[in-house]
Protein backbone atom coordinates (compact mmCIF):
# COMPACT_ATOMS: atom_id res chain seq x y z
CA UNK A 1 0.00 0.00 0.00
CA UNK A 2 3.17 2.20 0.30
CA UNK A 3 4.24 1.30 -3.13
CA UNK A 4 0.25 2.54 -4.25
CA UNK A 5 0.00 5.91 -2.36
CA UNK A 6 3.96 6.72 -3.61
CA UNK A 7 2.22 6.36 -7.27
CA UNK A 8 -0.04 9.26 -6.41
CA UNK A 9 2.05 12.25 -6.00
CA UNK A 10 3.91 11.25 -9.01
CA UNK A 11 1.02 11.46 -11.33
CA UNK A 12 -2.63 11.65 -10.24
CA UNK A 13 -3.66 11.29 -13.87
CA UNK A 14 -2.43 6.93 -13.19
CA UNK A 15 -3.66 6.95 -9.64
CA UNK A 16 -5.81 8.90 -7.76
CA UNK A 17 -7.21 8.45 -3.71
CA UNK A 18 -9.94 10.31 -2.36
CA UNK A 19 -10.30 11.07 1.62
CA UNK A 20 -13.77 10.21 3.57
CA UNK A 21 -15.42 10.72 6.80
CA UNK A 22 -17.33 7.30 7.66
CA UNK A 23 -18.97 7.59 11.36
CA UNK A 24 -16.01 8.91 12.39
CA UNK A 25 -13.61 7.42 10.72
CA UNK A 26 -11.16 8.52 8.11
CA UNK A 27 -11.37 5.97 4.89
CA UNK A 28 -9.23 6.69 1.39
CA UNK A 29 -10.85 5.29 -1.74
CA UNK A 30 -8.51 4.36 -4.16
CA UNK A 31 -8.94 4.74 -8.59
CA UNK A 32 -6.30 3.76 -11.18
CA UNK A 33 -6.47 4.39 -14.81
CA UNK A 34 -7.89 1.73 -16.88
CA UNK A 35 -5.20 0.87 -19.22
CA UNK A 36 -3.26 0.02 -17.18
CA UNK A 37 -4.81 -2.58 -15.98
CA UNK A 38 -4.35 -4.29 -19.70
CA UNK A 39 -0.90 -3.97 -19.36
CA UNK A 40 0.90 -7.47 -19.36
CA UNK A 41 2.73 -7.14 -16.59
CA UNK A 42 0.62 -4.89 -14.60
CA UNK A 43 2.58 -2.19 -13.28
CA UNK A 44 0.44 -1.50 -10.19
CA UNK A 45 0.92 -3.16 -6.94
CA UNK A 46 -2.81 -4.40 -6.62
CA UNK A 47 -4.87 -4.59 -9.32
CA UNK A 48 -7.91 -4.44 -6.98
CA UNK A 49 -10.97 -2.22 -8.13
CA UNK A 50 -13.40 -0.88 -5.14
CA UNK A 51 -10.50 -0.39 -2.84
CA UNK A 52 -10.34 1.18 0.60
CA UNK A 53 -7.71 2.05 2.79
CA UNK A 54 -7.57 3.54 6.46
CA UNK A 55 -7.11 7.29 5.88
CA UNK A 56 -4.41 7.81 8.49
CA UNK A 57 -1.56 5.55 7.14
CA UNK A 58 -3.07 4.07 3.78
CA UNK A 59 -1.42 0.96 5.04
CA UNK A 60 -4.38 -1.10 6.39
CA UNK A 61 -6.77 -2.84 3.32
CA UNK A 62 -10.32 -2.01 4.41
CA UNK A 63 -12.11 -3.33 1.83
CA UNK A 64 -11.27 -4.79 -1.40
CA UNK A 65 -13.36 -5.77 -4.70
CA UNK A 66 -12.15 -7.97 -7.12
CA UNK A 67 -9.29 -7.58 -9.47
CA UNK A 68 -9.92 -5.82 -12.27
CA UNK A 69 -11.23 -8.52 -14.66
CA UNK A 70 -12.13 -8.61 -18.43
CA UNK A 71 -15.07 -9.72 -21.05
CA UNK A 72 -13.64 -13.10 -23.65
CA UNK A 73 -11.75 -11.91 -25.74
CA UNK A 74 -10.74 -8.48 -24.59
CA UNK A 75 -7.52 -9.15 -23.57
CA UNK A 76 -4.45 -11.94 -24.11
CA UNK A 77 -5.58 -13.64 -21.22
CA UNK A 78 -9.18 -13.83 -21.93
CA UNK A 79 -8.70 -15.31 -25.16
CA UNK A 80 -10.13 -18.73 -25.03
CA UNK A 81 -6.90 -20.23 -26.05
CA UNK A 82 -5.06 -18.82 -23.65
CA UNK A 83 -7.68 -19.84 -20.76
CA UNK A 84 -7.25 -23.55 -22.07
CA UNK A 85 -3.26 -23.48 -21.65
CA UNK A 86 -3.30 -21.53 -18.37
CA UNK A 87 -5.84 -22.20 -16.11
CA UNK A 88 -7.67 -24.94 -14.60
CA UNK A 89 -10.79 -25.80 -12.33
CA UNK A 90 -13.13 -25.84 -11.14
CA UNK A 91 -14.67 -23.45 -13.52
CA UNK A 92 -17.91 -21.53 -11.23
CA UNK A 93 -19.69 -19.83 -13.89
CA UNK A 94 -22.21 -17.27 -11.42
CA UNK A 95 -24.68 -15.12 -13.02
CA UNK A 96 -24.10 -11.48 -13.62
CA UNK A 97 -26.77 -9.96 -12.36
CA UNK A 98 -27.76 -6.75 -13.68
CA UNK A 99 -27.21 -3.54 -10.96
CA UNK A 100 -24.55 -2.09 -9.27
CA UNK A 101 -22.01 -3.37 -7.00
CA UNK A 102 -21.60 -2.81 -3.19
CA UNK A 103 -18.90 -3.69 -1.14
CA UNK A 104 -19.27 -4.46 3.06
CA UNK A 105 -16.77 -4.73 5.71
CA UNK A 106 -16.51 -4.40 9.13
CA UNK A 107 -14.42 -1.15 10.78
CA UNK A 108 -13.21 -0.30 14.30
CA UNK A 109 -12.51 -4.45 14.80
CA UNK A 110 -15.56 -5.43 14.08
CA UNK A 111 -17.93 -2.97 15.82
CA UNK A 112 -19.45 -1.00 13.10
CA UNK A 113 -20.40 -1.95 9.87
CA UNK A 114 -19.14 0.02 6.13
CA UNK A 115 -20.72 -0.27 3.05
CA UNK A 116 -19.99 1.52 0.06
CA UNK A 117 -20.51 1.62 -3.50
CA UNK A 118 -17.43 0.57 -5.78
CA UNK A 119 -15.06 4.22 -4.71
CA UNK A 120 -17.35 6.20 -2.59
CA UNK A 121 -19.33 6.06 0.54
CA UNK A 122 -22.07 8.69 2.04
CA UNK A 123 -23.46 8.56 -1.53
CA UNK A 124 -26.75 7.14 -2.55
CA UNK A 125 -26.20 3.92 -4.51
CA UNK A 126 -24.31 2.88 -0.61
CA UNK A 127 -27.04 4.80 1.39
CA UNK A 128 -29.62 2.41 -0.28
CA UNK A 129 -27.05 -0.70 -0.03
CA UNK A 130 -27.07 -0.38 3.67
CA UNK A 131 -31.06 0.18 4.06
CA UNK A 132 -31.49 -3.47 2.39
CA UNK A 133 -28.20 -4.56 4.32
CA UNK A 134 -30.61 -3.98 7.50
CA UNK A 135 -33.72 -5.22 6.14
CA UNK A 136 -31.81 -8.70 5.31
CA UNK A 137 -29.99 -8.88 8.20
CA UNK A 138 -33.26 -8.41 10.66
CA UNK A 139 -35.14 -10.90 8.16
CA UNK A 140 -32.46 -13.18 9.57
CA UNK A 141 -32.44 -12.64 13.05
CA UNK A 142 -28.61 -11.36 12.49
CA UNK A 143 -28.09 -7.81 13.05
CA UNK A 144 -25.66 -5.31 11.05
CA UNK A 145 -22.50 -5.85 14.01
CA UNK A 146 -22.69 -9.71 13.89
CA UNK A 147 -22.35 -8.99 9.87
CA UNK A 148 -19.72 -6.25 10.79
CA UNK A 149 -17.72 -8.90 13.58
CA UNK A 150 -18.00 -11.79 10.76
CA UNK A 151 -15.98 -9.56 8.50
CA UNK A 152 -13.84 -8.59 10.57
CA UNK A 153 -12.82 -11.72 11.63
CA UNK A 154 -11.93 -12.98 8.62
CA UNK A 155 -10.37 -10.29 7.84
CA UNK A 156 -12.62 -10.09 4.61
CA UNK A 157 -14.76 -7.61 2.15
CA UNK A 158 -18.51 -8.89 1.11
CA UNK A 159 -18.96 -8.29 -2.50
CA UNK A 160 -22.89 -7.47 -3.77
CA UNK A 161 -24.60 -6.80 -6.92
CA UNK A 162 -27.40 -4.25 -5.63
CA UNK A 163 -30.85 -4.92 -7.78
CA UNK A 164 -33.55 -2.84 -6.75
CA UNK A 165 -35.82 -1.43 -9.19
CA UNK A 166 -37.66 1.36 -7.34
CA UNK A 167 -34.42 3.06 -6.69
CA UNK A 168 -32.81 2.36 -9.82
CA UNK A 169 -33.78 0.75 -13.23
CA UNK A 170 -30.91 -0.64 -15.18
CA UNK A 171 -32.02 -2.88 -18.11
CA UNK A 172 -33.73 -6.39 -17.07
CA UNK A 173 -36.23 -6.35 -14.66
CA UNK A 174 -35.94 -7.60 -10.76
CA UNK A 175 -39.60 -7.44 -9.60
CA UNK A 176 -40.08 -7.03 -5.76
CA UNK A 177 -39.67 -10.68 -4.54
CA UNK A 178 -36.31 -10.52 -6.73
CA UNK A 179 -34.83 -6.61 -5.02
CA UNK A 180 -32.09 -6.58 -2.51
CA UNK A 181 -28.44 -7.49 -2.36
CA UNK A 182 -27.09 -10.50 -4.57
CA UNK A 183 -24.16 -11.88 -2.24
CA UNK A 184 -21.91 -12.95 -4.94
CA UNK A 185 -18.71 -12.62 -3.74
CA UNK A 186 -15.84 -12.90 -0.29
CA UNK A 187 -12.35 -11.76 -0.73
CA UNK A 188 -9.45 -11.50 1.51
CA UNK A 189 -8.36 -7.99 2.51
CA UNK A 190 -5.05 -8.49 0.96
CA UNK A 191 -2.94 -6.79 -1.96
CA UNK A 192 -3.45 -9.50 -3.80
CA UNK A 193 -6.70 -11.04 -4.70
CA UNK A 194 -7.92 -14.43 -2.44
CA UNK A 195 -12.07 -15.09 -3.00
CA UNK A 196 -13.97 -17.77 -1.37
CA UNK A 197 -15.75 -20.73 -3.52
CA UNK A 198 -19.11 -20.06 -4.34
CA UNK A 199 -20.18 -22.67 -2.13
CA UNK A 200 -18.81 -20.96 1.07
CA UNK A 201 -20.29 -17.73 -0.70
CA UNK A 202 -23.82 -19.17 -0.42
CA UNK A 203 -23.39 -20.72 2.65
CA UNK A 204 -22.77 -17.12 4.08
CA UNK A 205 -25.83 -15.69 2.07
CA UNK A 206 -28.10 -18.25 3.74
CA UNK A 207 -26.91 -17.52 6.92
CA UNK A 208 -27.26 -14.13 6.74
CA UNK A 209 -30.23 -13.74 5.18
CA UNK A 210 -29.01 -12.39 1.56
CA UNK A 211 -29.73 -12.87 -1.69
CA UNK A 212 -28.10 -16.31 -3.39
CA UNK A 213 -26.38 -15.49 -6.42
CA UNK A 214 -26.90 -18.78 -8.29
CA UNK A 215 -24.10 -20.43 -9.67
CA UNK A 216 -22.55 -23.48 -11.94
CA UNK A 217 -19.35 -25.10 -11.34
CA UNK A 218 -17.30 -27.63 -13.98
CA UNK A 219 -14.42 -29.50 -14.24
CA UNK A 220 -13.32 -28.41 -17.89
CA UNK A 221 -13.21 -25.10 -19.48
CA UNK A 222 -15.01 -27.23 -22.00
CA UNK A 223 -18.15 -28.10 -20.11
CA UNK A 224 -18.06 -24.02 -18.97
CA UNK A 225 -18.27 -23.13 -22.14
CA UNK A 226 -20.49 -25.40 -23.41
CA UNK A 227 -22.75 -24.56 -20.61
CA UNK A 228 -22.53 -20.38 -21.38
CA UNK A 229 -22.98 -21.05 -25.19
CA UNK A 230 -26.56 -23.04 -24.31
CA UNK A 231 -27.44 -20.06 -22.33
CA UNK A 232 -26.82 -17.63 -25.34
CA UNK A 233 -28.38 -19.94 -27.75
CA UNK A 234 -31.28 -20.28 -25.47
CA UNK A 235 -31.68 -16.47 -24.82
CA UNK A 236 -32.90 -17.81 -20.75
CA UNK A 237 -31.93 -19.15 -17.69
CA UNK A 238 -34.87 -20.71 -15.94
CA UNK A 239 -37.04 -18.80 -17.75
CA UNK A 240 -35.00 -14.82 -17.10
CA UNK A 241 -32.68 -13.54 -19.74
CA UNK A 242 -29.36 -12.71 -17.59
CA UNK A 243 -26.49 -10.37 -18.50
CA UNK A 244 -23.96 -13.10 -18.71
CA UNK A 245 -21.38 -14.98 -16.12
CA UNK A 246 -18.63 -14.32 -14.29
CA UNK A 247 -16.24 -17.19 -14.53
CA UNK A 248 -13.51 -17.88 -11.27
CA UNK A 249 -10.99 -20.81 -11.73
CA UNK A 250 -7.46 -21.12 -10.53
CA UNK A 251 -4.21 -20.56 -12.58
CA UNK A 252 -2.12 -23.46 -13.66
CA UNK A 253 0.68 -23.09 -11.76
CA UNK A 254 -0.57 -21.50 -8.29
CA UNK A 255 -3.77 -21.35 -6.27
CA UNK A 256 -4.17 -17.51 -7.43
CA UNK A 257 -7.51 -17.56 -8.75
CA UNK A 258 -8.24 -15.91 -12.08
CA UNK A 259 -11.31 -14.22 -12.90
CA UNK A 260 -12.96 -13.30 -16.29
CA UNK A 261 -16.85 -12.70 -17.98
CA UNK A 262 -18.82 -13.52 -20.75
CA UNK A 263 -21.93 -11.11 -21.48
CA UNK A 264 -24.58 -11.83 -23.55
CA UNK A 265 -26.25 -9.27 -26.30
CA UNK A 266 -29.95 -10.58 -26.48
CA UNK A 267 -31.81 -9.52 -25.87
CA UNK A 268 -30.08 -6.78 -23.22
CA UNK A 269 -29.12 -4.70 -26.38
CA UNK A 270 -32.85 -4.12 -27.75
CA UNK A 271 -34.13 -3.55 -24.61
CA UNK A 272 -31.53 -1.05 -24.12
CA UNK A 273 -32.84 0.36 -27.97
CA UNK A 274 -36.27 0.73 -26.89
CA UNK A 275 -35.33 2.80 -23.80
CA UNK A 276 -33.25 5.29 -25.72
CA UNK A 277 -35.98 5.14 -28.66
CA UNK A 278 -38.30 6.15 -25.97
CA UNK A 279 -36.13 9.04 -24.53
CA UNK A 280 -35.55 10.30 -28.28
CA UNK A 281 -39.58 10.38 -28.52
CA UNK A 282 -40.52 12.21 -25.20
CA UNK A 283 -37.49 15.16 -26.43
CA UNK A 284 -39.08 15.30 -30.10
CA UNK A 285 -35.62 14.15 -31.35
CA UNK A 286 -34.92 11.04 -34.33
CA UNK A 287 -34.34 7.89 -33.71
CA UNK A 288 -33.11 5.30 -35.48
CA UNK A 289 -33.91 1.20 -35.08
CA UNK A 290 -32.11 -1.64 -35.41
CA UNK A 291 -34.33 -4.62 -34.63
CA UNK A 292 -37.81 -5.18 -36.30
CA UNK A 293 -39.33 -5.48 -32.76
CA UNK A 294 -38.23 -1.99 -32.25
CA UNK A 295 -40.13 -0.77 -35.08
CA UNK A 296 -43.70 -1.97 -33.18
CA UNK A 297 -41.97 -0.83 -30.13
CA UNK A 298 -41.46 2.76 -31.50
CA UNK A 299 -45.05 3.01 -33.07
CA UNK A 300 -46.94 1.77 -29.88
CA UNK A 301 -44.65 3.88 -27.07
CA UNK A 302 -45.25 7.20 -29.31
CA UNK A 303 -49.55 6.33 -28.98
CA UNK A 304 -49.16 5.58 -24.95
CA UNK A 305 -46.84 9.02 -24.61
CA UNK A 306 -49.52 10.81 -26.14
CA UNK A 307 -52.47 9.08 -24.41
CA UNK A 308 -50.84 8.08 -21.13
CA UNK A 309 -47.57 11.17 -20.77
CA UNK A 310 -48.24 10.63 -16.87
CA UNK A 311 -46.61 7.29 -17.16
CA UNK A 312 -43.42 8.40 -18.36
CA UNK A 313 -42.82 11.60 -16.21
CA UNK A 314 -40.26 9.91 -14.16
CA UNK A 315 -38.07 8.66 -17.29
CA UNK A 316 -35.90 10.87 -17.67
CA UNK A 317 -35.01 9.56 -14.19
CA UNK A 318 -34.74 6.02 -14.56
CA UNK A 319 -37.97 5.09 -13.50
CA UNK A 320 -40.98 3.27 -15.38
CA UNK A 321 -38.12 1.81 -18.04
CA UNK A 322 -38.77 -1.39 -17.42
CA UNK A 323 -42.97 -0.83 -16.86
CA UNK A 324 -43.36 0.62 -20.45
CA UNK A 325 -41.57 -2.05 -21.68
CA UNK A 326 -43.41 -4.60 -20.12
CA UNK A 327 -46.59 -2.78 -21.33
CA UNK A 328 -45.89 -3.18 -25.01
CA UNK A 329 -44.88 -6.64 -24.60
CA UNK A 330 -48.34 -7.26 -23.18
CA UNK A 331 -50.05 -5.42 -25.74
CA UNK A 332 -47.57 -6.96 -28.45
CA UNK A 333 -49.38 -10.85 -27.41
CA UNK A 334 -52.60 -9.21 -27.24
CA UNK A 335 -52.11 -8.53 -30.68
CA UNK A 336 -50.96 -12.03 -31.83
CA UNK A 337 -47.23 -11.68 -31.04
CA UNK A 338 -45.62 -14.12 -28.25
CA UNK A 339 -42.73 -13.83 -25.77
CA UNK A 340 -40.39 -15.74 -28.15
CA UNK A 341 -40.34 -12.93 -30.68
CA UNK A 342 -38.15 -11.04 -28.09
CA UNK A 343 -35.85 -13.39 -27.35
CA UNK A 344 -35.59 -14.93 -31.26
CA UNK A 345 -35.17 -11.17 -32.54
CA UNK A 346 -31.57 -11.26 -33.26
CA UNK A 347 -29.88 -9.95 -35.81
CA UNK A 348 -30.30 -6.53 -35.52
CA UNK A 349 -27.80 -3.78 -37.45
CA UNK A 350 -24.47 -4.19 -35.65
CA UNK A 351 -23.01 -0.53 -35.81
CA UNK A 352 -19.53 0.33 -34.22
CA UNK A 353 -17.69 3.47 -33.63
CA UNK A 354 -13.81 3.63 -33.41
CA UNK A 355 -12.71 6.90 -31.83
CA UNK A 356 -8.54 7.50 -31.87
CA UNK A 357 -7.61 8.88 -29.14
CA UNK A 358 -3.87 10.84 -29.31
CA UNK A 359 -2.11 13.70 -30.30
CA UNK A 360 -1.08 15.33 -33.24
CA UNK A 361 1.25 13.35 -35.40
CA UNK A 362 0.66 9.81 -34.15
CA UNK A 363 -0.35 8.52 -36.80
CA UNK A 364 -4.47 8.17 -36.31
CA UNK A 365 -5.18 9.27 -39.68
CA UNK A 366 -2.51 7.04 -41.52
CA UNK A 367 -4.26 4.05 -39.52
CA UNK A 368 -7.94 5.11 -39.97
CA UNK A 369 -7.52 5.70 -43.56
CA UNK A 370 -5.49 1.90 -43.36
CA UNK A 371 -8.58 0.42 -42.30
CA UNK A 372 -11.26 2.35 -44.38
CA UNK A 373 -9.58 1.32 -47.37
CA UNK A 374 -9.10 -2.65 -45.89
CA UNK A 375 -12.42 -3.18 -44.40
CA UNK A 376 -14.29 -0.16 -46.23
CA UNK A 377 -14.82 1.73 -42.89
CA UNK A 378 -16.71 5.08 -42.84
CA UNK A 379 -14.28 7.80 -42.49
CA UNK A 380 -15.07 11.01 -41.23
CA UNK A 381 -11.87 13.38 -40.69
CA UNK A 382 -12.32 16.51 -38.77
CA UNK A 383 -10.02 18.61 -40.24
CA UNK A 384 -12.29 18.46 -43.10
CA UNK A 385 -15.15 19.62 -41.57
CA UNK A 386 -15.74 23.43 -42.47
CA UNK A 387 -18.98 24.54 -40.27
CA UNK A 388 -17.67 27.90 -38.95
CA UNK A 389 -20.34 27.32 -35.95
CA UNK A 390 -20.52 24.15 -33.55
CA UNK A 391 -18.17 22.37 -35.53
CA UNK A 392 -18.03 19.74 -33.05
CA UNK A 393 -22.13 18.90 -33.84
CA UNK A 394 -21.21 19.12 -37.83
CA UNK A 395 -18.48 16.43 -37.08
CA UNK A 396 -20.97 14.48 -34.69
CA UNK A 397 -23.86 14.72 -37.58
CA UNK A 398 -21.54 14.00 -40.53
CA UNK A 399 -20.20 10.33 -38.36
CA UNK A 400 -24.15 9.98 -38.15
CA UNK A 401 -24.71 10.47 -41.61
CA UNK A 402 -21.96 7.80 -42.43
CA UNK A 403 -23.66 5.02 -40.53
CA UNK A 404 -26.50 5.43 -43.21
CA UNK A 405 -24.30 2.85 -45.17
CA UNK A 406 -21.20 1.90 -43.01
CA UNK A 407 -21.28 -0.57 -39.96
CA UNK A 408 -18.05 0.79 -38.64
CA UNK A 409 -17.00 4.58 -38.74
CA UNK A 410 -13.87 6.03 -37.64
CA UNK A 411 -14.19 9.28 -35.45
CA UNK A 412 -11.24 10.71 -36.94
CA UNK A 413 -9.94 13.05 -34.45
CA UNK A 414 -7.20 13.43 -31.48
CA UNK A 415 -10.16 13.08 -28.90
CA UNK A 416 -7.21 13.68 -26.31
CA UNK A 417 -9.45 15.29 -23.79
CA UNK A 418 -12.79 14.11 -22.11
CA UNK A 419 -14.68 16.35 -22.81
CA UNK A 420 -14.26 15.84 -26.81
CA UNK A 421 -14.95 12.20 -25.65
CA UNK A 422 -17.86 12.70 -23.75
CA UNK A 423 -19.59 14.64 -26.18
CA UNK A 424 -18.78 12.64 -29.14
CA UNK A 425 -20.26 8.88 -27.25
CA UNK A 426 -23.34 10.43 -26.15
CA UNK A 427 -24.15 12.19 -29.07
CA UNK A 428 -23.72 8.75 -31.34
CA UNK A 429 -25.24 6.88 -28.42
CA UNK A 430 -27.92 9.01 -28.87
CA UNK A 431 -29.01 8.19 -32.03
CA UNK A 432 -27.66 4.52 -31.76
CA UNK A 433 -28.04 3.05 -28.30
CA UNK A 434 -26.67 -0.01 -29.21
CA UNK A 435 -23.70 1.26 -31.03
CA UNK A 436 -20.52 -0.25 -29.90
CA UNK A 437 -18.09 2.15 -28.79
CA UNK A 438 -14.13 1.11 -29.10
CA UNK A 439 -11.24 3.44 -28.83
CA UNK A 440 -7.52 3.37 -30.38
CA UNK A 441 -5.57 5.19 -27.53
CA UNK A 442 -2.32 5.85 -28.46
CA UNK A 443 -0.74 5.80 -25.04
CA UNK A 444 0.77 8.86 -23.59
CA UNK A 445 2.31 7.45 -19.94
CA UNK A 446 4.84 5.03 -21.21
CA UNK A 447 7.10 7.62 -22.98
CA UNK A 448 8.60 10.84 -21.39
CA UNK A 449 6.36 14.03 -23.17
CA UNK A 450 9.59 15.09 -24.59
CA UNK A 451 10.30 11.97 -26.42
CA UNK A 452 7.06 11.54 -28.07
CA UNK A 453 6.98 15.24 -28.76
CA UNK A 454 10.01 14.80 -30.68
CA UNK A 455 8.80 11.70 -32.06
CA UNK A 456 5.63 13.08 -33.70
CA UNK A 457 7.07 16.21 -34.39
CA UNK A 458 9.46 14.38 -36.92
CA UNK A 459 6.41 12.77 -38.50
CA UNK A 460 4.63 15.97 -39.15
CA UNK A 461 8.17 17.68 -40.59
CA UNK A 462 8.34 14.44 -42.73
CA UNK A 463 4.60 14.57 -44.17
CA UNK A 464 5.53 18.14 -45.68
CA UNK A 465 2.49 20.50 -46.43
CA UNK A 466 -0.09 17.65 -47.87
CA UNK A 467 -2.00 18.33 -44.43
CA UNK A 468 -5.52 20.55 -43.86
CA UNK A 469 -5.01 22.49 -40.99
CA UNK A 470 -1.04 22.27 -39.55
CA UNK A 471 2.48 22.11 -41.73
CA UNK A 472 5.66 23.18 -40.87
CA UNK A 473 5.30 26.28 -43.39
CA UNK A 474 2.10 26.85 -43.01
CA UNK A 475 2.42 26.76 -39.15
CA UNK A 476 5.84 27.65 -38.15
CA UNK A 477 4.50 27.57 -34.66
CA UNK A 478 2.99 23.78 -34.98
CA UNK A 479 5.87 22.73 -32.05
CA UNK A 480 3.72 24.85 -29.77
CA UNK A 481 0.32 23.79 -31.01
CA UNK A 482 1.86 19.97 -30.73
CA UNK A 483 3.14 20.78 -27.48
CA UNK A 484 -0.37 22.32 -25.74
CA UNK A 485 -1.78 18.75 -26.89
CA UNK A 486 0.30 16.55 -25.37
CA UNK A 487 -0.20 18.56 -22.12
CA UNK A 488 -3.69 18.58 -22.33
CA UNK A 489 -3.68 14.57 -23.14
CA UNK A 490 -5.73 12.31 -20.64
CA UNK A 491 -5.82 8.98 -20.82
CA UNK A 492 -9.33 7.00 -20.76
CA UNK A 493 -10.78 6.16 -17.60
CA UNK A 494 -13.59 3.61 -18.01
CA UNK A 495 -14.70 4.28 -14.48
CA UNK A 496 -15.70 8.33 -15.13
CA UNK A 497 -18.96 9.80 -16.74
CA UNK A 498 -16.83 10.67 -19.62
CA UNK A 499 -15.64 7.44 -21.21
CA UNK A 500 -18.73 5.39 -19.37
CA UNK A 501 -19.68 4.57 -23.03
CA UNK A 502 -16.31 3.07 -23.97
CA UNK A 503 -16.73 -0.55 -24.22
CA UNK A 504 -12.96 -1.25 -25.26
CA UNK A 505 -9.47 0.01 -25.55
CA UNK A 506 -6.82 -0.73 -28.03
CA UNK A 507 -3.56 0.45 -26.84
CA UNK A 508 -1.30 1.64 -28.98
CA UNK A 509 2.52 3.24 -28.94
CA UNK A 510 3.10 6.42 -30.75
CA UNK A 511 6.43 5.93 -30.43
CA UNK A 512 6.21 2.77 -33.00
CA UNK A 513 5.66 3.33 -36.71
CA UNK A 514 1.74 3.20 -38.04
CA UNK A 515 2.21 -1.16 -39.34
CA UNK A 516 2.83 -2.19 -36.13
CA UNK A 517 0.04 -0.03 -35.10
CA UNK A 518 -2.65 -0.94 -37.47
CA UNK A 519 -1.96 -4.79 -37.26
CA UNK A 520 -2.37 -4.48 -33.51
CA UNK A 521 -5.95 -2.82 -34.25
CA UNK A 522 -6.37 -5.32 -37.13
CA UNK A 523 -6.04 -8.45 -35.01
CA UNK A 524 -8.29 -6.88 -31.78
CA UNK A 525 -11.20 -5.98 -34.35
CA UNK A 526 -11.16 -9.32 -36.00
CA UNK A 527 -11.35 -11.13 -32.70
CA UNK A 528 -13.60 -8.89 -31.07
CA UNK A 529 -15.97 -9.23 -34.46
CA UNK A 530 -15.32 -12.27 -35.87
CA UNK A 531 -18.90 -12.72 -38.10
CA UNK A 532 -17.77 -9.37 -39.50
CA UNK A 533 -14.35 -8.79 -40.45
CA UNK A 534 -12.18 -11.14 -41.37
CA UNK A 535 -7.85 -10.89 -41.59
CA UNK A 536 -6.58 -9.35 -45.03
CA UNK A 537 -3.66 -10.71 -45.43
CA UNK A 538 -0.23 -9.17 -45.28
CA UNK A 539 0.49 -8.04 -48.42
CA UNK A 540 -3.53 -6.08 -48.49
CA UNK A 541 -2.35 -4.26 -45.28
CA UNK A 542 1.02 -3.14 -46.53
CA UNK A 543 -0.85 -2.10 -49.87
CA UNK A 544 -2.97 -0.18 -47.66
CA UNK A 545 -0.84 1.47 -45.27
CA UNK A 546 1.27 2.45 -48.40
CA UNK A 547 -1.84 3.64 -50.27
CA UNK A 548 -3.12 5.68 -46.92
CA UNK A 549 0.69 7.32 -46.18
CA UNK A 550 0.68 8.76 -50.37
Amino acid sequence: MEELASVTPASKRIVRSTKHDYQGSELASWKCTEFLYKKDPCPLPTQARGLFTTGTDNKTIVARGYNKFFNVGEVKQTKWGWIEANTRGPYELTVKENGCLNLAAGLNDGKSLLVTSKHSVNVPHAEVGMQWMHRHLERANRTPEEFAAFLAENNATAVFELCDDSFEEHILEYPERMRGLYLHGINRNSVDLWTWPSEEVTRVAREFGFMETKYFVFDTIGEARAMADKVRNDRVLDGRAIEGFVVRCRMHDSERPFMFKIKYDEPYLMFREWREITNRILHDKPYRTSYALSKLYAAWVKNQIKEHPEQFESFGKQQGIIAARTRFLEAHRRSGGSDADVFEAVGGRKSVLLVPVATIGCGKTTVSLALSRLFGFGHVQNDNITAKKNARGAFHRAILNEFDSHDFVVADRNNHMPVLRQSLTEAIREELPNCRIVAMQWSHEDAPADRILQNTSNRVIARGEGHQSLTPKGTPQFRSIMRNFVREFRPIDADSEADGLIEHVIELDPMADSSTNLRAVIDTMCEMFPEMLQRPSEDEIDAALNEALT
